[in-house]
């Protein structure tokens, strides 16, 4: 478990009383220290609207520190990876790192050292030819998906074979995947399913023994993305999408819902919890700064999209936004807190500045990184340890193994 400072849980009550006083649906308030704005709808819905300065003060808040980095090659028993498709943490502190070029699973102990290698490119079984994920299950069964089959490896602790069981459709593949074991201890698998206008992705959930549970529909962005599109001569097209439209995600709740995070192309980004059946039940908001694209940026722009316009594509650079969406991407810890990437205003920012919140919407302050962290791979937080993909100087993926401390 993460352990925050011991005044967050004495200020979290303090604010919400206060708010409940003073912030009803028909007279809002805001406490003095926080800024933080709640109100409550006739629907029930909580609004938070954080505007102001974080709850951790001048001498709290988290700090994290490098521990090592897996994969780096250092050391005598330590080892290369080839190309990290997903990795899993269990509650030894193994790591657990699916590799897309050999299909092998390579565990790995606190230090580095490889304990073991589970399954291998093949078709029998404990074999794999396209997995797309590895999950550590609450006893510590290895759960390997395998999306281009439809299928589900169950291997025990120790990398023995013990069952493969068809969760999804078939025939086609998600990286990084969508699925896996929630905050409530449920798989979800991911799946189409066409209702007979449209196909649409949904979850099939499992409990831990893979009996099933339901089907839920997994939360999509309600603005449609705008894209360059280039038609051949003879038929068919290719498309680039407009860089920084804005950014959607979403992730599982600590208590069985969903967040999701949308943002705009001007100052605001906004963070919804919603049931499985897509209720809201809280949205909360926060405003930063606006970060305009430079010319520098459009510069890039052209650069990235080259192998568009290298087919005969064009870019209007004036349908690309005046201002960046102000985050990217968010991610959760064990605790249910909310990790927000920030877009940042200089290369040496880029993907190491986060926004925290609690698990309730509340703005708790930012952190700042020593190294970038990949987030489209969802990290692990867990027993006060952040495990993230990285990148060195040369561009090698590793995994980064960090502790957060708490002030």
């Amino acid at each position: 478990m993460l352990h925050i400072s011991p005044r967050i849980p004495v200020l979290l009550a303090l604010l919400y009383s206060l708010c409940a006083v003073g912030c009803g649906s028909s007279d809002p308030g805001m406490t003095d220290r926080t800024c933080v704005k709640v109100d409550t709808l006739v629907s029930g819905e909580i609004v938070i609207q954080n505007a102001g300065a974080p709850l951790w003060g001048s001498d709290e808040g988290w700090e994290v520190v490098e521990e090592m980095m897996y994969g780096s090659g250092i050391g005598d028993d330590s080892m290369f990876f080839g190309s990290i498709r997903s990795f899993d943490v269990d509650r030894h502190g193994n790591l657990f790192v699916l590799d897309g070029q050999t299909q092998e699973i390579y565990v790995l102990d606190s230090s580095g050292a490889l304990i073991r290698t589970v399954g291998a490119r093949g078709t029998g079984p404990g074999e794999f030819e396209e997995a797309s994920a590895v999950d550590i299950s609450e006893n510590g069964e290895i759960w390997i998906m395998e999306m281009r089959k439809g299928q589900l490896t169950v291997l025990n602790a120790e990398g023995d074979y013990q069952r493969m069981e068809r969760v999804n459709s078939a025939g086609w593949m998600q990286i990084p995947y969508g699925g896996g074991f929630d905050q409530v201890g449920r798989y979800n698998a991911v799946i189409r399913c066409y209702d007979g206008i449209e196909t649409r992705l949904m979850f099939a959930r499992f409990d831990q023994s893979l009996a099933p549970i339901d089907t839920i529909a997994i939360p999509e962005d309600p603005v449609e993305g705008d894209f360059f599109v280039h038609n051949f001569p003879g038929g068919g097209s290719t498309s680039a999408p407009i860089p920084y439209q804005g950014a959607f995600g979403w992730l599982f709740s600590v208590n069985g819902n969903l967040w999701t995070l949308a943002t705009t192309s001007t100052k605001a980004y906004e963070l919804k919890e919603i049931t499985s059946g897509g209720r809201v039940v809280r949205r909360v908001t926060r405003e930063l700064e606006s970060i305009p694209v430079t010319s520098a940026d459009r510069t890039k722009v052209r650069e990235d999209l080259r192998w568009f316009t290298d087919q005969g594509g064009t870019i209007d650079l004036n349908r690309v936004p005046g201002y960046k969406p102000v985050v990217k991407q968010f991610f959760s810890d064990e605790d249910g807190n909310l990790w927000v990437l920030r877009t940042e205003t200089s290369p040496e920012e880029a993907n190491r500045l986060f926004d925290i919140f609690s698990a309730e919407g509340y703005f708790l302050g930012e952190i700042h990184l020593p190294f970038p962290l990949i987030v489209t791979f969802k990290p692990v937080v867990q027993d006060g340890m952040l495990y993230g993909m990285t990148r060195d100087e040369s561009g090698a993926i590793m995994i980064a193994r960090a502790q957060i401390h708490s002030n």
